[in-house]
């Protein structure tokens, strides 16, 4: 979890940082493009005071500098606004690519902990396949040992041969015939 807050920490850092980096080249820019067009408005102004004063002056010579100088203030605004977005781009760029080599490092570490963890994982269970099977083969040995010998005493007890004792048998009494004809 700490690993999570450090990466969290670590993109706040950097983003505040491409903030900063940021904030000033658009304040750099600003600065510039203040300067710049307040140099073109007091010499816009200038000419149009000059225009006013000196009234030889053509009102064709007037319109043509007045537009040459919003055609600079509109060079002057378009460099700026492609200025900050180039520089904003680049930044941006460079942190998304800061931000995906930060993320691939952090998938790779995460993917040696899961490794890490599964070779764990794997070793418990080998060391419990182990106990298992030590005691399922002491086991199974004990059953054979057990079915031995009850088969032994089995085969012993019904495979004694058994005598007969034969006891001397009484001669039947044998019956005289009955005459009838006596008495």
């Amino acid at each position: 979890m700490s690993e999570v807050l450090n990466l969290a920490q670590k993109f706040k850092i950097q983003s505040e940082k491409q903030a900063k980096i940021i904030e000033q080249e658009v304040e750099n820019a600003t600065t510039q493009l203040n300067s710049f067009m307040t140099a073109k408005l007091q010499e816009s102004e200038a000419i149009i005071k000059q225009g006013m004063e000196s009234l030889d002056t053509s009102n064709e010579q007037l319109l043509t500098t007045l537009a040459t100088h919003q055609t600079d203030m509109s060079t002057a605004l378009e460099t700026y606004m492609s200025n900050v977005q180039a520089h904003t781009t680049k930044h941006l760029n460079l942190f998304a690519k800061d931000m995906e080599k930060t993320l691939e490092a952090y998938t790779q570490h995460i993917a040696q902990l899961i490794e890490q963890r599964e070779d764990r994982i794997a070793k418990v269970i080998k060391s419990e396949m182990k106990k298992w099977l030590i005691a399922a083969s002491l086991g199974a040995f004990a059953m054979l040992i057990l079915g031995l010998i009850l088969g032994a005493l089995l085969f012993n007890k019904f495979s004694k041969p058994s005598y007969i004792i034969q006891q001397a048998q009484p001669q039947p009494q044998t019956q005289q015939p009955i005459n009838y004809g006596q008495r």
